[in-house]
């Protein structure tokens, strides 16, 4: 048994690595040619820049796209086996239905777990570094890192420990260069800061200012401070990083902050457990499979399979996308959120996998 068991593992894990690649270098070359919008003449941002831009987004592309390449892969392999009799054969020789899909979901927990991997702990970094790259390449003045961002506007040097939209920051310094003296005249540091309603300044809450004037300086507290020419809004939209770009642990902190200061985390808690119902979605689509390859045997061909796998794949994208929404616009719990598409894709292959015989 352990032979077929690698048998089976060696096919299914060929036609997923194949798919995987196959559809992660069609999307990237749809994100490729978008790219070349933002190709600019005046900047250091030319073709060859969104290449290699596109090649750093690449593990996103590559975790985004896994479950589908798993659902698909597994879909080619399994029909493969079915279409030159292999499956009849390991079926006659006493290997039960059963025991091909236990032996395949074995190979979708190793493949979950590397997912995993992928998006905790490669993907959010190396789409930092294209964003870090474009941003430079551009000429825009705005660095991002895992402890903030720092900004230039004019002459004051501004760090944000959190950016958790473009209207509110958490935890700013701002360093204001007197370039005829060659040195920093002042620096503010702040709890937190807000745009105003009429969008003219931004206010900042409990600060502490100091001034330096050649050998002297001075300290003084605000406990609210105005501030027009902060920073543009647009600059602010560059340096945000959006929910989908943070680890699970960054992510955590983020919640954690937002309840404790009683501000909403609802968008943020359903990304944190997308973080870990993303992985465990291969073994959904590996538990799809079964059934649809069980089911067709010699009957389907390569294209057929291919068709009935993306079919599959925009069903529970759609699905993960219309729930998301409408849980979050009528309160549903995030983690049900994020849970539910799986479970019923989870329900339907099971009760299409007790139809097979």
């Amino acid at each position: 048994m352990k032979l077929l068991e690698r048998y089976l593992w060696k096919n299914i894990l060929g036609s997923i690595l194949v798919t995987w690649v196959s559809l992660s270098l069609l999307f990237g070359l749809f994100d490729f040619l978008s790219e070349l919008g933002d190709v600019k003449a005046d900047t250091r941002y030319g073709t060859w820049q969104a290449l290699l831009y596109i090649l750093y987004k690449l593990p996103r592309t590559l975790y985004t796209n896994f479950p589908y390449a798993v659902l698909i892969g597994s879909l080619m392999g399994l029909g493969n086996l079915a279409a030159n009799s292999e499956i009849t054969a390991m079926r006659a020789a006493g290997y039960s239905i059963g025991q091909i899909v236990g032996t395949t979901l074995k190979l979708g927990l190793v493949l979950a777990v590397l997912a995993f991997g992928m998006g905790e702990w490669i993907a959010p970094r190396t789409e930092t570094w294209a964003e870090n790259f474009k941003l430079n390449r551009l000429q825009q003045e705005v660095v991002l890192s895992e402890d903030g961002a720092w900004i230039k506007n004019g002459s004051n040097l501004i760090h944000v420990d959190k950016l958790s939209s473009p209207l509110a920051m958490e935890g700013i310094s701002i360093y204001t260069v007197d370039e005829q003296a060659g040195g920093i005249s002042r620096i503010l540091r702040a709890r937190s800061a807000y745009r105003s309603q009429s969008q003219t300044r931004w206010v900042l809450i409990d600060v502490q200012e100091q001034r330096l004037d050649g050998t002297s300086a001075s300290l003084s507290s605000h406990p609210q401070l105005n501030e027009p020419d902060l920073l543009p809004i647009r600059i602010l939209n560059i340096a945000t990083v959006t929910p989908e770009q943070l680890d699970a642990r960054a992510l955590a902190e983020f919640i954690r902050h937002q309840r404790e200061n009683a501000l909403s985390s609802e968008r943020f808690e359903l990304e944190y457990w997308k973080h870990f119902t993303t992985p465990l979605s291969t073994l959904v689509m590996l538990i799809l499979a079964a059934p649809l390859v069980f089911g067709f045997q010699r009957n389907a061909g390569a294209g057929q399979r291919i068709f009935i796998g993306i079919l599959i794949g925009i069903s529970y994208l759609m699905l993960d996308s219309i729930i998301s929404r409408t849980g979050m616009l009528y309160g549903l719990p995030p983690l049900l959120s994020a849970v539910l598409p799986m479970l019923l894709f989870s329900v339907a292959g099971l009760l299409m996998l007790r139809r097979v015989r």
